[in-house]
């Protein structure tokens, strides 16, 4: 297995531990992802920060394992940036992480993840 794509964003998830343990199993290349949703121009730069917070916690947690990524900050509707960024890497595998959302964050939101399995050309592990 080549390359191994991370759709990271929340610390509390077993998202990244479980990506770096496959990539040292499996000799592969991590390339972790945080996607800031489109948004007015006002929260945009709010929210790429948080983005660019998320990553960097994400590479000193891997940094600490002596675990080397790439790490690709995105703009855009998430799993559209999540698929495109493992089409664009030829990845082999996508790890994303599942929320648990109430019946109606559901209705209005959707899921990015439900969208990344469905669109993926890839394996998809999702970790609960």
């Amino acid at each position: 297995m080549g390359t191994i794509v991370v759709a990271y964003d929340d610390p509390e998830s077993e998202t990244l531990e479980r990506a770096a343990a496959l990539a040292h199993a499996l000799g592969s290349s991590l390339v972790i992802t945080n996607v800031t949703p489109t948004a007015d121009a006002g929260e945009a730069s709010g929210a790429s920060g948080e983005s660019r917070r998320r990553l960097d916690e994400a590479q000193t947690v891997l940094g600490e394992r002596g675990v080397a990524a790439e790490f690709v900050d995105r703009t855009g509707q998430p799993a559209e940036q999540i698929v495109l960024l493992a089409r664009e890497r030829s990845a082999d595998l996508i790890v994303i992480g599942t929320r648990r959302k109430r019946f109606f964050e559901r209705l209005v939101e959707g899921s990015v993840l439900q969208e990344v399995l469905r669109h993926a050309t890839c394996d998809v592990l999702v970790v609960a």
